[in-house]
């Protein structure tokens, strides 16, 4: 809660949505978050719209978008900034190490709200679009290459592939485990360190936004090379939409308009998997319940 207010953050899906619906609905939609919350817009999401290849839709799309700024709002920054600043934080000071005090806001993309010409820039866009496309390739690193050398192991156990997600999680969290293994190569990128997994295990416990990254990491790792293919848990959201991770610990509603709700199903299950307390929600369900309240 800020100043009383639960905090939402909302998908790029949303922001296409709140476009797509047509002034009637959407105008409801902004009086409502105006008048009874505080938004946390994030920078994933706005460089997802810079990148949107139709530039016509591009200035559409950023000014509706635009239109959350009349109301209580902070932006805050892309994935990979907040998982710098953070790991440097941590890194400066363990010990008395608060996630809550680093500050990952930015007044920059609300200049660039009022930027024709920032907006309207096909080289930016470009750009924007190619930075996207790096960052989703390396999420995915842990991808099905790693599913034919798993394969032997399985075998070579006399084990079956496991069916659930959480079946695997107590597996990875002894000493040496997987978790402690994804958590330092982010670690050890950013602050330039090799860092032991006592460093590890504590900074994912004092902070929130990385461990969330930690467990969508290993979300993927499990969909695409560890699970029973035969299994009915699926876990298929894209790169992009479970980097949206990093920004659950910092509302207490998440709202996603992604078709098929795949992305709803797998930020809830890294919400559990993490140990968080946010709502992760549908778009329709978020407007159908606010209008319940605001009648």
């Amino acid at each position: 809660m800020i100043a009383g207010r639960p905090v939402v953050s909302f998908d790029t899906s949303v922001h296409n949505r709140m476009l797509d619906d047509g002034a009637a609905k959407s105008d409801a939609v902004f009086a409502g978050l105006k008048s009874g919350y505080f938004v946390c817009l994030t920078g994933l999401a706005l460089e997802e719209m810079f990148a949107t290849q139709d530039s016509s839709r591009r200035t559409t799309l950023i000014a509706c978008t635009g239109r959350l700024q009349h109301g209580p709002i902070d932006i805050l920054l892309p994935q990979n900034d907040i998982l710098w600043l953070l790991i440097l934080g941590h890194k400066a000071a363990p010990d008395s190490f608060d996630w809550k005090s680093v500050n990952v806001t930015t007044s920059d993309y609300a200049r660039a709200f009022s930027d024709r010409n920032v907006i309207a820039d096909n080289t930016h866009s470009d750009h924007a679009r190619e930075d996207l496309k790096q960052r989703k390739k390396k999420f995915g690193c842990y991808s099905s290459t790693l599913r034919p050398k798993l394969d032997n192991e399985f075998e070579r156990c006399g084990e079956a592939r496991p069916k659930t997600f959480r079946e695997v999680l107590p597996r990875i969290h002894g000493e040496g485990g997987f978790v402690w293994s994804i958590g330092k190569d982010l670690y050890d990128h950013a602050a330039e360190t090799d860092a032991s997994e006592a460093t590890i295990r504590q900074f994912m416990g004092s902070g929130p936004p990385f461990r969330a990254i930690v467990y969508a990491m290993l979300l993927v790792w499990y969909h695409r090379s560890l699970r029973d293919l035969h299994a009915a848990e699926k876990f298929s959201a894209g790169g992009i939409d479970l980097l949206m991770a990093i920004y659950l610990p910092y509302c207490d509603q998440f709202i996603t308009a992604e078709i098929g709700g795949e992305q709803e199903k797998c930020l809830r299950e890294v919400a559990n998997a993490a140990d968080l307390k946010t709502e992760i929600r549908s778009y329709d369900d978020f407007c159908s319940s606010m209008m319940v309240s605001a009648g």
